[in-house]
């Protein structure tokens, strides 16, 4: 659907010249909610303003079903754009216009009467539960409210593909999720090919198929949520990962140098993932039994991550540094994935031959 070929974006201001994205090259898949998630600063609000050409690359290609948008005229290029919608973190309404007003706003000059207009506008305010609110003002709104008003205006014009700049970040826990799960739902109902730009890791994990992560203007890492969640690559990936869970409480437990979990030398602490089929499979308690091992959860927990369901734990091993050995390889041999911990204990030689 869309397709980004090094992509590079320069702002000079005459002084002085900030690369904001450096040779990016990306592909979102048709009927996919794609995540690109990054700290502050990272490039990724400028990197989706670029694939409708709000902001034109300095270098590179923007592919739209295998159109390259850099080349085209500027009236061609409003055509393209209506069939991309774009929501944004402050909802960008009018304030002097109500509900119904400012969804009408994109049909101007689309040629549909008043009735016509009138049924698309109602017929989009059902979409996104706003059915009551038609002639509100966006000062009598929540913001849950204001961000369907969005959504509903960026669907005006029947777009196949809905960028979303953060458009959650303003918002509290609950509404947050109400909007993810619109999103989704619009998804599946509309067939539409989401782009959704965030610093959010729950955010990704929530409703994203696939995700890319920025940094510097780059993009360090990339894939399925399931794989970037259970097998995380670059270091800034595993920090945004421990954000979205409680895993980073257990380390800081283990690092204040109190042994409240009883570790004693010749233990083990191991990271354990597991994917798909496996979580449903009772490994921990076949294996200790089988090769004479105590294991103690510290951490665990179990989520479905696009689709797929998948698990972690981080588990303390004791016993026989032959019999921890092999019951990890246990582990292996079922397709989990085994990660020594170093936690602080003078283990070091014991992790190293079981790693």
């Amino acid at each position: 659907m869309i397709e980004i070929i090094g992509a590079t974006k320069v702002f000079d201001n005459g002084k002085t010249k900030i690369q904001a994205i450096k040779d990016v090259s990306l592909k979102i898949n048709r009927g996919e909610i794609h995540g690109i998630i990054g700290y502050s600063g990272a490039g990724k609000s400028t990197l989706v303003r670029c694939i409708n050409l709000l902001e034109r690359p300095t270098k590179g290609k923007i592919l739209f079903k295998g159109e390259d948008l850099t080349t085209l005229r500027e009236r061609d290029l409003r055509d393209r754009r209506k069939k991309m919608g774009m929501i944004f973190q402050h909802f960008n309404l009018f304030n002097s216009r109500s509900v119904y007003g400012n969804i009408a706003y994109p049909l101007k000059g689309s040629r549909l009467s008043k009735e016509e207009e009138r049924e698309k506008v109602l017929e989009l305010l059902e979409l996104v539960g706003l059915e009551d609110r038609v002639k509100a003002y966006p000062s009598e709104l929540s913001g849950g409210q204001k961000q369907r008003v969005a959504i509903a205006r960026a669907l005006a014009n029947n777009p196949e593909v809905l960028l979303c700049d953060e458009a959650t970040s303003a918002l509290d826990p609950k509404t947050t999720d109400s909007i993810l799960e619109l999103l989704r739902e619009l998804k599946n109902k509309l067939n539409l090919t989401i782009v959704l730009i965030t610093h959010e890791m729950a955010v990704i994990k929530k409703i994203c198929d696939r995700v890319s992560v920025m940094e510097d203007g780059q993009i360090i890492e990339e894939g399925t949520v399931a794989r970037v969640f259970t097998q995380p690559v670059h270091e800034t990936t595993k920090e945004f990962i421990d954000t979205a869970t409680n895993r980073n409480r257990i380390y800081e437990i283990l690092n204040e140098g109190e042994n409240i979990f009883n570790i004693e030398e010749g233990d083990v602490l191991a990271r354990v993932v597991y994917v798909g089929k496996s979580t449903a499979e009772a490994l921990l308690s076949k294996g200790s039994r089988r090769y004479e091992v105590d294991a103690s959860i510290l951490y665990g927990n179990i989520e479905i991550l696009g689709n797929t369901p998948t698990g972690e734990m981080i588990i303390l091993l004791s016993g026989g540094r032959g019999d921890i050995q092999r019951f990890m390889d246990y582990f292996k041999g079922k397709g989990l994935i085994v990660e020594v911990l170093d936690h602080g204990a003078d283990t070091s030689k014991v992790c190293a031959k079981c790693s």
